[in-house]
């Protein structure tokens, strides 16, 4: 009898809401999106000023290439890059612009106050007078 009890028993057993599993497990995280700014980077090469529109593309392709494998700080970083970059050329696209406004307008300025013949015969006959007037005194 003791055996047919303890057959019973060992065969018995409880049910459990636990799994156990051997392996870590692998969340996959959630899709984070990273703004490369590769457009704003590509026409800010093309059209504002080539030599800090290529630093932020090359930071733009790189900010994307560390997104790719799920690097996303130094994504973060070089998007962040990529943007200060491209600020800096819009900068000083419009610095440059400003600087040729006044460059050109300041030198029509001079050349109508300097090389106009009508001013040098107006200064020449000034000039003139007072030393005619020096000379009657």
């Amino acid at each position: 009898m003791n055996t047919s009890s303890e057959k019973k028993d060992s065969n018995k057993t409880k049910p459990s809401s636990a799994i156990l599993i051997d392996e870590p497990i692998r969340m996959q995280p959630a899709h984070v999106r990273i703004p490369h700014h590769f457009l704003f980077s590509l026409i800010s090469t093309i059209c504002l000023c080539p030599a800090t529109g290529l630093i932020a593309l090359a930071y733009s392709i790189k900010s994307s290439a560390k997104a790719d494998v799920n690097f996303h700080d130094k994504a973060r970083r070089y998007s962040r890059y990529a943007l200060i970059w491209n600020i800096i050329s819009v900068i000083f696209v419009i610095a440059l612009t400003i600087f040729t406004v006044f460059v050109y307008y300041g030198t029509d300025k001079m050349k109508t106050v300097y090389f106009d013949p009508t001013y040098y015969q107006q200064r020449y006959s000034d000039v003139h007078k007072s030393i005619k007037s020096m000379m009657k005194t």
